[in-house]
């Protein structure tokens, strides 16, 4: 018998696994970093225990913390979730030696199947097809380049340990390898704790499909079925679907057996994925996560099984509740991760307040899973997921509607989201209908990152509007008493003239120029010869609403500092005074280097007096497990460095300034 379970970990999984222990009858206990005291896995938990600052090495991956927060609290559980600890061995065997149980496979099974190079071995004797990949003893740059010379390229650099795509890379020749080998193993080493690099042939344009296995402590393995999780940038999954679309029968029998068969061959215990990638009808072994996934909840919905649940019967020492041929695969599933991105800035993790914060409500078709609530700020320390939105139907073409109409009842202001990229692709006609790989979304970034025209014509609108009900003028007759008076309104009324109303303002950097008139309550703008009819709720405090060709748009509006933001179903603008910013920009020509995200600095590469060549990396910044260089934009000398090792410096902040060098001249 369980009774008192630990989650040893943050977020909406945290939250996702406190909600399953409190409704079988666990006393849950929550930890958390300084950075965490107010986060909504806190407030869930019948208790909380504070585990050190921020950093993920103080805190979420101190195992001796975590420890002493589980003797503390009487638990006999600890469920360590997914990432941070949840596939490492030796916090696994310290829970054991502890006395306490962890909800996951045997340490054996951990420390064989989370070292890359070994789960190579153990599908390689269950029959199961690899791609060739070497992990060197010699783990320096020099030996790791000629280990990657031998193998031939491209290449993918995977960390020996972890998973979700932190530490990965693709190198292309030698010096990108070199280069990149450096990069890989300080990621892994701050995400994982293991510095340890293997490197693998790089397939081109595959797909990755991975199947769902569970084991009991009594020899039972069964499949859960598959998911594609093809839709990723930077390696990391963006959508997954379940079941995969477009395989023939015969190659998902074949994924589901290999899947069982590798569980069976380690004598798996617990909730694990097999990861492949598919080529046409070749399939190959990539890794096998032992811990839960982040997409878990496609499989929930296809199977009517939770699979935390789960989790704990099988801790507990019971069978598996179900038989393979009694696990159902009834209808289809879509999750779309909504992360805290800059999609037109390579991806880079946004940080911020989370100033305005909507989810379409839940119900048989929809679930939403987050471990955030308006008021939160997403940080620099931990992954920038905000939420998951999972949607069920009894097909795909259904499925991918459902998803494309909960998209649009989302909306995240103060920070850069990839929620026009997520619309985009449920609405890709490739994307429903399954054509797609793992380089689908770079390959195509373009068609998603660019703002539809409408939304920001009918931001400008909402812009509009706002500057109308709530600039000091407006509300002159108000204050006079005297609203049948045309010198005290607010009409735009002129003598012997139309009615009219200019507004002047940038929004998001350009320069918009608003003509309008009031009609009562409404605000009509005359925008690219179409017309926006914009008025409030009746409901105080209610959206505001536009009215265009007959279709009505919600709208959000409200000020943020000196800023005003608008918001277009969902999706918001930063509307600025014309003069104040253009006062404000900085010269994109000039020797100036800024910070292009929130972050720590972890290497300066140059000092005052040093020459650089434009492209040159400055600065390298960490946030949110990734890196990201500050490049030099101009060929010259360093005048100024502004920045020290170990600061947090913040989005736009000057690090360093270079003072170009003048064109030579060329004969003619």
């Amino acid at each position: 018998m369980l009774h008192t379970v630990l989650v040893a970990n943050r977020g909406e999984i945290a939250c996702r696994i406190i909600q399953t222990a409190k409704r079988v009858g666990l006393r849950t206990v929550a930890v958390y970093s300084e950075a965490d005291i107010r986060a909504r896995h806190v407030e869930m938990a019948d208790e909380a225990i504070n585990i050190g600052p921020a950093p993920v090495a103080e805190s979420y991956l101190n195992p001796n913390r975590i420890l002493d927060a589980a003797r503390s609290s009487a638990s006999d559980t600890i469920h360590p979730g997914y990432g941070f600890l949840s596939e490492n061995a030796a916090f696994a065997r310290d829970c054991e030696t502890a006395g306490m149980i962890f909800v996951g496979p045997h340490v054996h099974t951990i420390e064989t199947m989370s070292d890359k190079a070994q789960a190579r071995q153990v599908a390689e004797q269950a029959g199961v097809p690899v791609l060739a990949g070497i992990r060197s003893e010699d783990q320096s740059v020099a030996g790791l380049v000629s280990t990657g010379s031998i193998l031939g390229f491209p290449l993918i650099i995977k960390p020996v340990s972890g998973g979700g795509g932190k530490g990965m890379h693709v190198a292309r020749t030698p010096a990108e390898l070199q280069v990149l080998i450096p990069t890989s193993q300080r990621e892994a080493q701050t995400a994982f704790g293991d510095e340890r690099l293997l490197l693998e042939r790089y397939l081109d344009q595959p797909r990755h499909i991975e199947v769902q296995i569970f084991g009991d402590q009594h020899g039972n393995v069964v499949h859960m079925f598959e998911r594609d999780c093809s839709l990723q940038r930077r390696h990391q999954k963006v959508i997954e679907e379940a079941p995969a679309q477009n395989l023939r029968p015969e190659l998902r029998s074949q994924l589901t057996e290999a899947a069982v068969a590798i569980a069976k061959a380690i004598s798996y215990c617990g909730a694990g994925t097999v990861e492949f990638l598919v080529s046409g009808d070749e399939f190959f072994f990539m890794e096998m996560n032992t811990r839960l996934q982040v997409e878990h909840p496609v499989t929930e919905m296809i199977t009517g099984i939770d699979l935390v649940e789960w989790q704990f019967k099988v801790a507990a020492g019971e069978h598996l509740p179900c038989k393979q041929n009694q696990i159902l695969c009834l209808g289809h599933s879509v999750e779309a991760r909504l992360y805290a991105e800059e999609i037109q800035n390579g991806f880079l993790p946004s940080a911020g307040d989370l100033l305005w914060l909507r989810f379409p409500p839940n119900n048989k078709h929809v679930r939403v899973d987050t471990g955030v609530k308006m008021g939160d700020t997403i940080g620099i320390y931990y992954d920038p997921m905000i939420a998951k939105l999972i949607v069920h139907d009894c097909e795909p073409r259904r499925s991918w509607q459902r998803m494309t109409q909960a998209l649009q009842h989302c909306g995240v202001a103060g920070l850069g989201t990839n929620l026009s990229l997520l619309r985009g692709l449920s609405s890709h006609t490739g994307v429903r209908c399954a054509d797609t790989d793992t380089e689908f979304i770079e390959r195509n970034a373009n068609e998603f990152v660019d703002t539809n025209p409408t939304d920001v014509d009918a931001a400008s609108a909402l812009a509009a509007f706002y500057l109308w009900r709530n600039d000091p003028f407006c509300q002159r007759h108000h204050r006079r008493g005297d609203a049948d008076s045309p010198w005290s309104g607010a009409s735009g009324w002129r003598l012997n003239l139309p009615p009219e109303l200019r507004f002047n303002f940038e929004i998001d950097g350009i320069a918009r120029e608003v003509v309008a008139k009031a009609n009562g309550n409404t605000l009509d703008s005359q925008i690219e010869d179409r017309c926006y009819q914009v008025f409030e709720s009746m409901t105080p405090g209610e959206d505001l609403f536009i009215v265009l060709d007959g279709q009505m748009l919600r709208g959000t509006a409200f000020m943020s500092g000196h800023n005003l933001l608008v918001g277009v179903n969902g999706l918001f603008f930063t509307v600025t005074d014309s003069q104040s910013a253009q006062s404000s920009q900085i010269d994109q020509n000039s020797g100036t280097v800024q910070a292009t995200m929130t972050g720590r600095v972890i290497q300066i590469l140059a000092k005052p007096g040093d020459q650089v060549v434009k492209g040159d990396p400055v600065v390298v910044l960490e946030a949110m497990k990734m890196e990201h260089s500050l490049r030099a934009p101009v060929t010259g000398q360093v005048r100024t460095l502004d920045t020290n090792l170990d600061q947090l410096v913040e989005q736009g902040v000057i690090v360093a300034t270079i003072d170009s060098e003048p064109t030579p001249l060329t004969e003619s």
